[in-house]
């Protein structure tokens, strides 16, 4: 009986062991992938807009304001979001008001460290 005992924590220990550091890397795998955005507008108007979401350290922030100059790109330097979440992406164009949506900050075909693109008509 006591061989049974010991047969079986050992066993216990060694899938623990196991899949705890099967989990731990893909988990600080992917908290290492932080971009910044680079919003594209096509739009003929100029395009203000803010981001709201999680940032590099997973804290729940809202960016400052930004402009796109018509059919341009701006960069929204100076924040860093998390790859494979959303964030609220803000805009307003002068024809249509505010407005906000969520986008999807892809993990799958990023980097840690790039400018990630999102586009607006």
């Amino acid at each position: 009986m006591r061989s049974l005992k010991r047969r079986v924590a050992a066993a216990a220990v060694v899938a623990g062991a196991l899949f705890g550091t099967l989990a731990v890397p893909g988990t600080a795998y992917a908290a290492d992938k932080n971009v910044q955005l680079r919003i594209c507008s096509g739009s003929t108007e100029t395009v203000k807009f803010y981001f709201v979401g999680a940032n590099q350290y997973d804290d729940w922030v809202g960016s400052r304001f930004w402009e796109i100059a018509p059919k341009g790109c701006t960069t929204a330097e100076g924040y860093w979001w998390r790859a494979g979440r959303s964030v609220e992406f803000h805009h307003r164009k002068p024809s249509t008001g505010w407005r906000w949506e969520p986008r999807l900050i892809s993990a799958n075909d990023t980097r840690n460290g790039a400018t990630y693109d999102l586009w607006i008509g």
